[in-house]
C-alpha cells in the first residue's frame, strides 16, 4: 500500500503533462541490451526499452531518452573492461547520443556540473544517474539495480519493482525494466 497516495498520483499525472515521454535507462539497462543482442536475445525487457529510445516512440507517445555524458562516458569504460575493443565502444557511445539528439524533444546528452545534492546513495555512478533523470526532468528511471535508488527521498510503491523519488520539482518514477516495458506496452502508467 502506498504511505503517500498524494506523491503517486502526482507522479501519474506528471506523465501525462507533456506531449513527450521522458525516459532514463541506466547504465545497467545499455548493458544488458548490448551483451543480449551479442548473444542472439530478441525483445528482452532491456531491449524493448533501447528500443522505444531509438525509436523516439512508444505507446506512452513521442519518447525522448534522458542522458548525460557522464553516463556515456562511464558506459564506455564498462564495456572496454566487458572486453569490447575501443573502437566498437566508441561507436555505441556514438548511435546512443544520437537517439538523444534526435529524439522527439531534440535533447541531446545533458552535462551536469555538480550534483544538485537530490540523491543521497551510496554509489556515486547511481548519484549521477539519479541527478541526470531529474536535471532532465525524466518521467520514468528505467533500473534493474532498483535497490541502489532508494533513499529517504523515496517511497516504495511495489517492493524490487516501482518507487517515486521526490525531486526538487517534480516526482521521478523509479522502476524495474519489466514494469516499465509493460507501461511502454499499454500506454499507461500503473501500479497494479
Amino acid at each position: 500500500m502506498v504511505r503517500n497516495p498524494e506523491l503517486w498520483e502526482r507522479a501519474r499525472a506528471w506523465v501525462g503533462t507533456g506531449d513527450v515521454f521522458r525516459l532514463c535507462l541506466d547504465l545497467n539497462v545499455w548493458y544488458a541490451d548490448y551483451r543480449g543482442g551479442i548473444a542472439g536475445h530478441r525483445d528482452t525487457a532491456c531491449q524493448v526499452l533501447v528500443q522505444a529510445a531509438r525509436a523516439g516512440l512508444c505507446a506512452l507517445g513521442p519518447t525522448q531518452l534522458v542522458i548525460s555524458w557522464g553516463m556515456l562516458s562511464r558506459l564506455r569504460t564498462v564495456l572496454e573492461r566487458k572486453g569490447v575493443p575501443p573502437t566498437a565502444s566508441a561507436a555505441q557511445i556514438k548511435e546512443i547520443a544520437a537517439y538523444a539528439r534526435y529524439g522527439p524533444a531534440g535533447d541531446g546528452p545533458y552535462v551536469l556540473l555538480g550534483g544538485t545534492g537530490t540523491a543521497p546513495l551510496r554509489d556515486a555512478e547511481d548519484v549521477h544517474v539519479l541527478d541526470t533523470a531529474v536535471a532532465g526532468d525524466a518521467h520514468v528511471l528505467a533500473t534493474a539495480n532498483f535497490d541502489d535508488f532508494i533513499s529517504y527521498r523515496t517511497e516504495i510503491v511495489k517492493p524490487g519493482l516501482i518507487a517515486i523519488h521526490e525531486g526538487p520539482r517534480q516526482p521521478l518514477i523509479i522502476a524495474h525494466p519489466f514494469e516499465v516495458v509493460r507501461w511502454t506496452r499499454e500506454g499507461r502508467i500503473a501500479f497494479d
